[in-house]
């Protein structure tokens, strides 16, 4: 196994309080970084982020004020910065769960809580240097894999991204040489799966409205259902590909239109779905989804049923509320 030698790894670090940031500086630099650049505001993070290129993000997640997550989620979907699967380490003040629930659906690789001895921030780098996960994309969640119960069947692939820390700590000369090549590959890779992902998801949601059993605890979410229109036309047009950008655009349009009652019905879902299938479709170059049909169809009929036997007063979970807790 390689030697680990910290010295060139190109390190970012974000904290708006000044005594945290140069604990965290001191911890990296005894651990044997010298290349550490540092950012006190969203802003002037956002601007490294965009101008330099990092083999490690070290981010404070819990400052009063100062919400670090939503641009997390913009790295790791290739809206900031020029290697989305930069390895990100988040750090918090917060032992919460939930909050560091939030830290890790952002798509960070991990969380660390404050205070921590150098020791421990080390073994924990060092996990990410020579253990980190997969990558898994959803409609929603682009980051490291951490499903935990194998036994759901899911059609969502592991991605094995690039880490240009380990290449660069381990003096690997050859990978980082074809390091940009790599992450332009993976970032192509998620970009179809994230598509997919997408499309599926507003395929879900429509084929749940158009034949939900009377009784059926399901309602009409309309802002999910726009959201995941929105998204993935921004998806496409992030992409370039412009014959699918116009049919989500049509698709968008035709998605708004339910913001009327009257608007809701089975032909208007139908042709909605079909606007869904066909964006993927021409962004796949004429491929379908068809090689998702099963997963479709095992998750509509998992989330029937849950709104069939779901009880509680007043009306129960909308359809896309149940999706976001399946295996998509």
């Amino acid at each position: 196994m390689a030697e680990i030698d910290y010295q060139h790894a190109q390190v970012l670090v974000f904290d708006p309080v000044h005594v945290n940031l140069r604990t965290t500086r001191y911890a990296l630099h005894e651990l044997g970084f010298r290349s550490i650049e540092s950012a006190s505001t969203l802003k002037e993070f956002e601007r490294q982020l965009k101008e330099g290129e990092w083999d490690l993000v070290v981010g404070e997640s819990a400052a009063p004020g100062v919400d670090i997550f939503p641009i997390i989620r913009r790295i790791r979907r290739s809206e900031l910065g020029t290697n989305p699967f930069v390895v990100i380490l988040l750090t918090s003040w917060i032992r919460d769960g939930s909050h560091v629930g939030r830290a890790i659906e952002s798509g960070s690789d991990d969380v660390v809580v404050r205070p921590f001895s150098t020791s421990f921030f080390g073994d924990r780098i060092r996990t990410l240097v020579r253990d980190r996960k997969s990558f898994i994309v959803t409609s929603d969640y682009v980051g490291p894999d951490r499903r935990s119960d194998r036994s759901r069947r899911s059609d969502a692939p592991n991605v094995k991204v690039p880490n240009t820390l380990q290449n660069v700590v381990e003096g690997d000369t050859e990978a980082r040489a074809r390091a940009q090549a790599w992450i332009a590959e993976a970032r192509q890779t998620v970009e179809a799966e994230r598509v997919r992902r997408i499309a599926m998801r507003i395929v879900v949601s429509l084929e749940l409205l158009i034949d939900t059993p009377p009784g059926a605890n399901g309602r009409f979410d309309y802002p999910d259902i726009i959201h995941a229109a929105r998204e993935l036309r921004q998806q496409l047009e992030q992409a370039g590909r412009m014959e699918a950008l116009q049919v989500s655009e049509a698709l968008l349009e035709q998605v708004r239109a339910f913001r009327a009652p009257d608007e809701r019905n089975e032909k208007n879902f139908k042709l909605a779905k079909e606007l869904a299938l066909g964006a993927y479709a021409a962004y796949a170059n004429g491929d379908s989804i068809e090689r998702s049909q099963d997963e479709i169809k095992r998750t509509v009929a998992a989330l029937r049923k849950r709104m069939l036997t779901k009880t509680e007063p007043g009306g129960g979970a909308s359809p896309a509320h149940a999706l976001n807790t399946a295996a998509m």
